[in-house]
């Protein structure tokens, strides 16, 4: 298979999130990903491996202009400028939910397009408006005295099987108290570059209208906020309804007990290699409820999600959301039965449906690059082919509260406990005569020890009379020693200073697009 090699290297880092403001990982390398995608394409558009009686490669053929005029009707509702969908150069893929995430994830979009524009691809982001929130709102941190401390101020609260999708966008009224809110927290510390931002961002969101839903309005806001970019977007609820992904689905549901095993087995696999412990990482196992097996779908009804459960008897595939009975088809009827069903992709079917049937590369964050380990397996073991090559990228942005972060002075009065303890005869300033003659001990016993020429037993007793020693010598510290360590009990208690400094999940509306256009500038000259 071409680009096997690009494939194979492809799974066997251990993706890490960078641990410093303004270092960014990507795998593998940017200048890398046009080859990788172009091998990608190459390999996928000449399978003949059968998707509901079609090839995978014609499948591949009809999906991508499928999907791109299906993303540029999008964009051009939500005022933007999109790629022509028509071009045939690689198309770079990725995609998250549509809330108010941090700038590793915002950068994933960004590349996304510079990859797209510096090679003459198409670049195409996918809100993953099919999953449910619960609640919608941003980290933000604020400063009490001389305290700071992390705050999560929240936008919206919904039930918890809404999807995205079907949130209404928030009133004017409720939109800009959440602003407001934000600004006021920034203000105390203050920040003024994160208050630039988020005054920039507000701006171009402009005022929410009932006649919008929240996805569209934060995701125009965000868009428009980044600047004149051309890569396209497209919910996934939309996305859902194309005809390639009906098909893939199909192909899933009509042999849906085979894919469920394949599904668990590879789970159960990763679960192992990565020691987890809990059955709801990466994602829980499909359950097999009677005679019914639930497939990694939802089904949407009256603005709800229920989980998607396929029942075979004999030639007829009849298909439930959660107890409710929706559909019976017969297994040679095809994806076209599918027409009027809401379905919609669950993590793993996503990422396996736009690998395969769409993307010539897809770019993934670290989480998403660990737990696609298991699409992996399930690609090779269900289709029976090797899964295409993916990338993974993000970064890691503070805002500037270094200042706010006691880790350096707390580091400092560990190794000042150590001295005391340890090497005491250094910070007594004035011994006095006894004090001067354990010092000269302890230095003749070290030159000792350090000669190599005394036995076991005299190296032993002149350890213990160093330590000896010591003690002695730090009971003149004491005072010393005692304050130290108060002011490290101090440090403990306010141990949410330094998580609110070092926070990395503030939004992207904090920061400025410019601040990750540098970080990709540094990815491109990797590898160079």
């Amino acid at each position: 298979m071409s680009g096997e090699s690009h494939i194979a290297s492809s799974v066997n880092p251990e993706f890490e999130i960078p641990l410093r403001s303004g270092e960014a990982f990507c795998f593998p390398p940017i200048v890398q990903w046009d080859a990788l995608a172009r091998d990608n394409a190459a390999a996928l558009d000449r399978l003949a491996v059968p998707l509901a009686g079609v090839p995978l490669a014609e499948v591949r053929r009809q999906a991508r202009p499928e999907v791109l005029t299906a993303a540029a009707a999008y964009a051009k509702a939500l005022g933007l400028v999109a790629a022509a969908p028509g071009a045939r150069n690689p198309l770079v893929v990725t995609g998250h939910q549509p809330t108010f995430f941090h700038p590793g994830i915002w950068l994933k979009h960004l590349v996304v397009d510079r990859v797209a524009r510096e090679t003459g691809g198409i670049g195409l982001s996918m809100s993953v408006d099919t999953d449910t929130p619960q609640e919608i709102g941003a980290d933000v941190p604020r400063r009490e005295g001389r305290e700071l401390r992390l705050v999560h101020e929240t936008l919206l609260r919904v039930d918890p099987d809404v999807p995205y999708e079907a949130i209404d966008a928030p009133s004017a009224t409720d939109w800009q108290a959440f602003v407001y809110r934000l600004h006021a927290h920034l203000d105390t510390v203050p920040l003024p570059e994160a208050m630039q931002a988020l005054q920039a961002f507000a701006e171009t969101a402009g005022t929410p209208t009932r006649e919008t839903n929240f996805v569209r309005f934060l995701t125009a806001a965000r868009r428009r906020y980044e600047g004149n970019r051309p890569y396209g977007e497209l919910a996934v609820s939309l996305l859902s309804g194309c005809q390639a992904f009906k098909r893939f689905a199909w192909h899933l549901l009509s042999d849906g007990v085979h894919f469920a095993a394949v599904y668990n087995k590879h789970l159960a696999a990763y679960r192992a290699r990565y020691k987890v412990r809990t059955s709801a990482q990466p994602f829980p196992d499909l359950a097999f409820d009677a005679d019914r097996q639930e497939l990694p779908f939802w089904i949407l009804s009256n603005r709800r999600r229920q989980p998607l459960f396929v029942q075979r008897r004999g030639r007829t595939i009849r298909l439930f959301a959660g107890p409710t009975h929706v559909l019976d088809a017969d297994a040679a009827a095809g994806p076209d039965v599918l027409h009027d069903v809401a379905l919609r992709g669950r993590a793993l079917a996503l990422t396996a449906f736009s690998r395969l049937c769409l993307a010539d590369l897809f770019v993934h964050g670290v989480g998403g690059g660990r737990y696609d380990r298991v699409t992996d397996g399930v690609i090779r073991d269900f289709f029976g082919i090797e899964p295409p090559a993916y990338a993974v990228a993000t970064a890691t942005l503070h805002l500037p509260l270094q200042a706010f972060d006691p880790t350096a002075e707390r580091h400092t009065l560990e190794r000042r406990v150590l001295e005391i303890q340890h090497n005491p005869d250094r910070l007594i300033p004035h011994p006095t005569p006894a004090q001067q003659g354990q010092v000269d001990e302890k230095r003749a016993l070290i030159v000792a020890l350090e000669g190599g020429a005394l036995s076991r037993r005299e190296r032993r007793a002149a350890t213990q009379r160093i330590r000896e020693i010591n003690e002695s010598l730090a009971r003149a510290l004491t005072t010393e020693l005692t304050d130290v360590k108060e002011r490290q009990s101090a440090f403990e208690r306010g141990g949410e200073a330094t998580a609110a400094a070092t926070h990395r999940d503030y939004p992207y509306c904090l920061f400025s697009p410019h601040a990750v256009d540098e970080l990709i500038d540094g990815l491109l000259q990797q590898g160079r």
